[in-house]
């Protein structure tokens, strides 16, 4: 799937540099006119490559908002970082997280969560029971499955694509679905009644911690979370019916525009292939 992404973003990024050209070298030759006097017309093409520029351009400023809040995240854990507690290692043990994965704050309340890109590790808190072994057991769940990093794309993606409004739908549902499924994991190892009590007993994490690459829980899920509990069963997430429309004219449309795009190339693709060669 890498590869094949890979391979599309190539043709993608050639595909503009070549219309890019054309449109620069007719608009230069026969003035802002050449964009609907030539044939193929030239403006589908231009709104394609906006929407595209602006997208690019959000999803560039999204990254960085999220990379320098992470960063900070990291420095504020690493100001308050304490010794893990020896009760808190022998829980973290129980659970089957290794030493170099857990890391400790002081804090009045009672709160984990996972953190770090390419390296994952939980962050507890000092205050964090021993008894709450399915919390470090659901945290675990996220250090295995690389969720921040995971996470992170999947907060730059409607960021980058913001003219697809069912991306921003589809990221929530993919946040709720990494909890619940982290939940599993829990009941995997621990009694449910276990797991329901951590719930109900763990905090949200103090503002400092509140970082865009620390995959945790918020207040929206607990409903599904609970459920889930009762039924045993990953409940159905909710639709969005009111962006699906939206969504569904976007998506029409920018597939016009690309077709359009690739009519144009293929009419000046000597001018093209003289570009890439």
């Amino acid at each position: 799937m890498t590869a094949l992404a890979g391979a599309a973003r190539a043709l993608i990024i050639a595909g503009s540099c070549c219309l890019v050209t054309v449109i620069a070298r007719q608009v230069t030759g026969h003035g802002i006119s050449a964009l609907w006097e030539t044939y193929p017309s030239l403006l589908p093409a231009a709104a394609l490559l906006a929407v595209t520029g602006a997208g690019l351009a959000r999803g560039t400023w999204s990254a960085a908002r999220a990379l320098g809040q992470t960063t900070a995240f990291h420095r504020g854990a690493r100001a308050r970082r304490v010794p893990v507690p020896a009760r808190l290692a022998r829980a973290a043990a129980r659970a089957g997280i290794p030493a170099r994965r857990l890391a400790a704050v002081t804090a009045s309340a009672p709160f984990a969560l996972t953190y770090g890109l390419f390296r994952p590790r939980i962050l507890a808190s000092t205050a964090l029971a021993a008894d709450l072994a399915a919390v470090l057991a659901h945290e675990r769940e996220h250090v295995r499955r690389r969720d921040p990093l995971k996470d992170l794309i999947a907060r730059i993606l409607p960021a980058r694509f913001f003219y697809l409004p069912w991306l921003a739908h589809l990221q929530a549902r993919y946040a709720a679905g990494r909890e619940l499924a982290a939940d599993r994991a829990a009941l995997a190892r621990h009694p449910r009644a276990a797991l329901a009590g951590a719930l109900l007993k763990v905090s949200a994490p103090p503002g400092w911690a509140a970082a865009p690459a620390a995959a945790m829980s918020t207040a929206a899920l607990l409903d599904a979370r609970i459920t889930q509990l009762e039924t045993g069963t990953e409940p159905p997430l909710p639709r969005a019916r009111p962006a699906a429309a939206a969504s569904a004219a976007a998506t029409a449309l920018t597939a016009v525009a690309a077709g359009w795009s690739a009519l144009v190339i293929a009419h000046y693709m000597p001018l093209c292939a003289a570009m890439l060669t």
